[in-house]
């Protein structure tokens, strides 16, 4: 029983972090082309221009790092059939673990790769909110000593503080920054291709990982309990990685709320 509860905590809170931003990233993208309706996707078609290559460079990466071969890609079609803006075709052995894991890798890079094109943009604009955020992520091995609610909630506080912060208001680089990161997050959702190959992936890595954790149980039940404390604190440290992703996506939304109650308040005259 101790080496399944130990796995199913470390899946949850690695993996689970991954699939809990993957969601919250879509509902965001999705509720914000239901609030502007019509203009949806022309506003995604425009923003596409930055925010599509960089979701299909991600993937491209991926495919890189995990021996998969590059068939065919498309960083930015805007007059496609299909309504597809891009998309990457990738060959690989089957019968090669390694390439079956890359699956989980390649199926979900956009929204690894594109919190680490913000992180980097936030880095080279505006280096003062990237410390204020780095320093919200070093409390993260404290936060997992004593874990609680208020402290979850306290350290994504502190990163939105960090960034929307009054003092940047009259910085053009934050502005920059602002719309670079929309653009970025806006064309962060997964496709079913994507989730498709993400879990199929995952199934592999899913058995390999229960192996290790099979094999740690036997030799020592403290290690693999340690291993479960570390795999706690790396999801923290990963859920704070995607908190840009979530805060920009959620910020999407917010701004669509804004224009239509502008529309109504102005079309009323």
């Amino acid at each position: 029983m101790d080496l399944f509860i130990n796995y199913l905590s470390q899946v949850a809170l690695t993996v689970g972090m991954i699939v809990l931003f993957g969601l919250l990233i879509a509902l965001c993208r999705r509720g914000f082309c239901r609030i502007v309706g019509y203009y949806g996707p022309k506003i995604l078609l425009a923003t596409g221009v930055i925010g599509t290559p960089i979701h299909e460079l991600s993937h491209a990466l991926m495919c890189l790092l995990f021996g998969h071969r590059i068939v065919e890609i498309k960083l930015y079609q805007p007059n496609s059939e299909d309504g597809v803006l891009g998309y990457v075709q990738h060959s690989f052995n089957t019968r090669n673990l390694y390439h079956q894991i890359g699956n989980f890798f390649i199926g979900i890079a956009p929204i690894l790769c594109g919190s680490g094109v913000l992180f980097l943009l936030l880095f080279l604009l505006v280096p003062t909110a990237f410390e204020g955020v780095m320093a919200e992520l070093g409390t993260v091995r404290t936060l997992t000593a004593n874990p609680s609610l208020g402290g979850y909630c306290g350290l994504f506080w502190g990163i939105i503080t960090s960034i929307f912060h009054l003092s940047y208001a009259g910085d053009y680089r934050w502005w920059i920054f602002v719309v670079l990161a929309l653009l970025i997050a806006s064309h962060m959702e997964l496709s079913g291709a994507d989730i498709a190959s993400g879990a199929k992936g995952f199934v592999f890595l899913a058995l390999l990982w229960l192996l290790v954790d099979t094999v740690v149980f036997f030799i020592s039940v403290p290690a693999l309990e340690t291993m479960t404390a570390a795999m706690a604190s790396f999801g923290l440290a990963v859920a704070g990685f995607l908190a840009l992703s979530g805060i920009f996506s959620c910020v999407m939304v917010i701004l669509a709320l804004l224009l239509k109650a502008l529309f109504r308040v102005f079309g009323r005259r």
